[in-house]
């Protein structure tokens, strides 16, 4: 028996040791990689920490209060013992990774201790004693470990790619070595880029922020993009799955990136809080979903191609100390104009190739974000120019609260415009250098209204109003009059010829649905746009009746009787699904109709006009109930449709004749100044200008127009709209305002579901980005919380005003999935929440954002009930690839009076500015 025993022993003793010989060295490699990547995590729980020390730090500068930082416990050495015991590999590789990796362990326990430091000197209270002059050592040797880190983290992993490249040498033929290499390009992009951006620990300062680099990586990705997944076709699932996850991670790096472009405005520019959220998001979307699905790939791959997983990224930081002086603004030179360069068509021998018709859309997509922006803007000016009327009298402005303008809503689509220039080389040499020349124009317009934005900013605030009586102000107004015209002007003929382009391209299948009924709409739609035109020159005193409707109406009739004929073939998918053509099709032929009855309805405009300009709803009409349908049906189809643009809302701001008896300064584009000027400043008895900076032309101050027996004064007028008169109706609102002017107050919790099963890219990543989209439209009265239930439900941030957006991303970029659904407790806590701080008036909205059906209880659901009658409602967003069908979640938006509704990538960014925009400033 003993002897079975011995034998036996000896059997299973071999056998082990024949098991642990099996490691590949793959698997030896990946163990080192595991190390490094949870030493990452360490490093990066010990930066948020310096975070929110360095926030409290600077709070006790100003007024000393308790510091409080919280343990960090033991520094974890299970994976590092893991990687030091991997046997897969020879003796010399084996000792070369093993010194390596006990010296990044020394340095990664100096860091430990170092914060253990901090941890015990806060305790102790001792910066009460020496006045943070420890606090500041320790942090200061912190920033240089943090950065020795990085650089030892860089220089291990390069030693294992060598010897994983020893044992898997590359193969181009191969799909997954291809995809791999492709992959390790485009995470060595985003490390390249992240450790030329800096993090500035203390947010006060005012650093010149690298934006060039960050445009420069973001047109790199753009080509990256195009050509990435050559060889998907030849990867097996799920690992086939995992390319396309890496590519809309890719997509989302890319578009933190045209994020940080575009909200690089002035406002943004005055402190390091940009330049530190967008560090922060690139950070958090490389590690935690670009790498998140490289490594997925390396899983799935393995049975296939052992591959060797990716490294994250570590943080760093600089300390910067804060800048007090104030920024000098340089008056605004005049945008530089170029004459327009005529181009004739030739018809095209093949159909547009793909690039070529990409490259012909950015464009219309750039007209129409430079159309949204100045939309913006016009409203900004029109409040700004109503509430000026109150402060023209010095004895009356002592009376109102002080003049203020600010544009830090406006954001210029410049990102769109540098993609828009790189991908012009796909167009043929006989048409770019025409719209190439015209989108520069229009973005050099923009961005003299930025300027001016920026000079009205500095004027209101040093008060100049009250010495110039506004004659400053009004030149500004009167330049900002003619840019809105001429940009107007601009962008039609540029729309026109970039139509003419595609139009000169023959259609790939001409006998196509997508294309008979597509041609269809188009007509209906620039028939729409005409009488559009019509209007808009009657109301402008420029015709003297109104536009014929018997083309609208015509065509709404073909294209319903022809709706078979021409959507033969597709299918249709309902209402409730976004993806169904008939929907836009039938709905631009239904508002085809309403449009055609309203214009009918128009009156000519008298001398005293009314608050709200009768063209204001043509504008949103035919946006959001026309070029809106169509343009859905473009995005829709399997065929190229070239997008329709929008038109902007001409008569927002309406100049009055010059009052003030104060010189306009000039505004010419010859002679500049170098020299920093302090806005507001007039300099010299000029006359009146128009917008290339010569004088004006003796015009009629006043014009008459006959209206058959009606005569109407024909005067440019400041339209003065009371911010809380102008609503849009949700129910047939399209395309969502991006303002919450005119809208109540929000009281909004936001409960989300952060259990592991929302762990997915369609997920919590989808939700974050929805959260993010309202942020940019938050106002100081706003107030946003966030309650999380995974496990027990808790208040992840308490009510924070919308001016406090860092706070709130800070959140929200910290959201991770993990533990079980705790929905009635979460929905508990989050109606006391929204009781405790209801605003009066306000809209009072609680949004469950969660991925699937829980129990609800009887008490959970009277709740529910009782809160909407108390004016706090309950809207729930679902999430996932499958559409949520449940009872609990509909019956809970039933009872709470809000909208139940499924979240996708397609309208994510639209969701919650919805709910924000549920309630107007004078009630429901």
């Amino acid at each position: 028996m003993h002897l079975r025993f011995r034998l036996l022993f000896l059997l299973v003793s071999a056998f082990g040791t024949a098991s642990a010989q099996q490691e590949t060295p793959q698997q030896s490699l990946n163990q080192y990689v595991a190390f490094l990547n949870q030493s990452v995590e360490a490093v990066t729980r010990r930066f948020q920490m310096l975070q929110t020390y360095q926030a409290d730090v600077a709070r006790y500068r100003e007024k000393p209060d308790l510091i409080r930082l919280p343990s960090s416990g033991p520094l974890e050495e299970f994976y590092y013992h893991k990687a030091l015991a991997g046997n897969g590999l020879t003796a010399t590789e084996k000792k070369e990774l093993t010194a390596s990796t006990q010296v990044f362990w020394q340095l990664l326990t100096r860091i430990d201790q170092a914060g253990k430091s901090l941890e015990t000197y806060v305790r102790l209270k001792d910066y009460q004693r020496d006045n943070l002059e420890q606090s500041d050592e320790l942090i200061s040797s912190m920033q240089a470990m943090f950065r020795q880190f990085r650089r030892d983290k860089d220089a291990l992993y390069k030693q294992i790619q060598r010897i994983y490249h020893r044992y898997q040498p590359y193969q181009a033929s191969n799909a997954y070595l291809y995809t791999e290499r492709e992959m390790d390009i485009a995470v060595l992009s985003q490390y390249q880029l992240l450790d030329s951006l800096p993090y500035y620990l203390n947010e006060n300062s005012r650093p010149n922020w690298p934006v060039t680099l960050v445009q420069q990586s973001m047109l790199t990705d753009e080509q990256l993009i195009a050509r990435f997944g050559k060889m998907q076709a030849s990867i097996g699932y799920p690992a086939f799955d995992m390319v396309n996850s890496f590519r809309t991670a890719l997509r989302s790096v890319q578009a933190v990136k045209r994020s940080g472009i575009d909200d690089n405005t002035f406002a943004a520019q005055q402190s390091a809080q940009h330049g530190n959220n967008v560090y922060l998001s690139l950070l958090n979307y490389v590690n935690n979903d670009l790498l998140a699905s490289y490594q997925a790939f390396v899983d799935y791959s393995r049975s296939a191609k052992p591959l060797l997983s990716p490294v994250k990224v570590s943080p760093v930081f600089t300390v910067a100390s804060p800048v007090t002086t104030t920024q000098a603004v340089a008056q605004t030179r005049p945008f530089i104009d170029k004459p327009l360069i005529a181009f004739t068509t030739k018809r095209a021998a093949a159909p547009a190739s793909k690039a070529t018709f990409q490259a012909l859309t950015r464009y219309v997509a750039f007209i129409n974000e430079s159309l949204r922006q100045m939309h913006q803007l016009q409203v900004l000016l029109r409040n700004y120019a109503s509430s000026a009327a109150y402060h023209r009298d010095p004895t009356q402005s002592q009376q109102h609260a002080r003049l203020a303008y600010s544009h830090e809503e406006v954001k210029l689509p410049v990102s769109a415009y540098q993609l828009l220039m790189s991908n012009s080389q796909n167009i043929p040499g006989a048409y770019r250098p025409s719209i190439h020349a015209q989108a520069e124009v229009l973005m050099n317009m923009l961005n003299e209204m930025d300027g001016l934005s920026i000079e009205l900013t500095t004027y209101t605030a040093q008060k100049q109003y009250l010495q110039d009586r506004f004659s400053y102000s009004d030149a500004i107004l009167d330049r900002y009059a003619y840019l809105f015209d001429a940009f107007d002007q601009k962008k039609e003929q540029l729309y026109r010829d970039v139509r003419r382009i595609f139009d000169s391209y023959p259609t790939a299948n001409p006998a196509s649905s997508w294309n008979l009924a597509g041609k269809a709409m188009l007509k209906t739609l620039d028939d729409n746009t005409d009488v559009l035109f019509g209007v808009k020159s009657f109301l402008k005193l420029e015709a003297a009746q109104l536009p014929t409707t018997d083309k609208l109406t015509a065509n709404a009739r073909t294209l319903m009787a022809d709706e078979y004929t021409n959507l033969k073939g597709l299918q249709r998918l309902g209402r409730s699904n976004g993806l169904c053509p008939y929907s836009p099709y039938e709905d631009l032929a239904d508002n085809t109709l309403r449009f055609a009855d309203i214009t009918r309805k128009v009156k000519p405009l008298l001398a005293t006009l009314p608050d709200r300009h009768p063209y204001e709803s043509f504008y949103y009409f035919y946006n959001n109930e026309l070029v809106y349908e169509y343009n859905k049906f473009t995005e829709l189809a399997k065929d190229n449709l070239l997008p329709a643009v929008n038109q902007p809302d001409v008569f927002l701001l309406r100049r009055p004749e010059a009052t003030s008896t104060l010189p306009i300064p000039p505004r010419t584009p010859t002679a500049p100044t170098n020299e920093p000027v302090t806005a507001g400043k007039p300099s010299g008895n000029v006359p009146a200008q128009d917008a290339i900076g010569k004088p004006k032309a003796n015009v009629p101050e006043r014009t008459m127009i006959r209206h058959d027996t009606l005569v109407v004064e024909r005067t440019k007028l400041i339209e003065r709209t009371r911010t809380d008169t102008v609503y849009i109706d949700r129910g047939l609102q399209r395309e969502v305002p991006n303002t919450l002017a005119g809208f109540a107050a929000n009281n909004m919790v936001l409960l989300l579901d952060v259990s592991a099963s929302m762990d997915s890219p369609v997920k919590l990543p989808l939700l974050k980005r929805s959260i993010k989209s309202l942020l940019t439209l938050l106002r100081p009265e706003d107030q946003l919380s966030i309650v999380v239930y995974s496990g027990k439900a808790k208040v992840a941030l308490k009510p924070t005003s919308g001016a406090n957006t860092a706070e709130i991303t800070r959140v929200i970029d910290a959201l991770q999935s993990s533990g079980d659904t705790d929905g009635n407790g979460g929905i508990q806590l989050a109606y006391k929440v929204a009781d405790k701080h209801y605003i009066r008036g306000g809209n009072n909205r609680i949004i469950l954002a969660t991925d699937g059906e829980f129990p609800v209880s009887d008490d959970v659901f009277q709740l529910i009930s009782d809160g909407a009658r108390q004016d706090i409602y309950l809207t729930v967003f679902t999430f996932g690839r499958n559409k949520l069908t449940g009872q609990n979640l509909t019956r809970l938006s039933q009872l709470g009076k809000g909208t139940f509704t499924h979240v996708t990538p397609e309208n994510a960014n639209l969701q919650l500015i919805q709910e924000a925009q549920a309630k107007t400033a004078r009630g429901k």
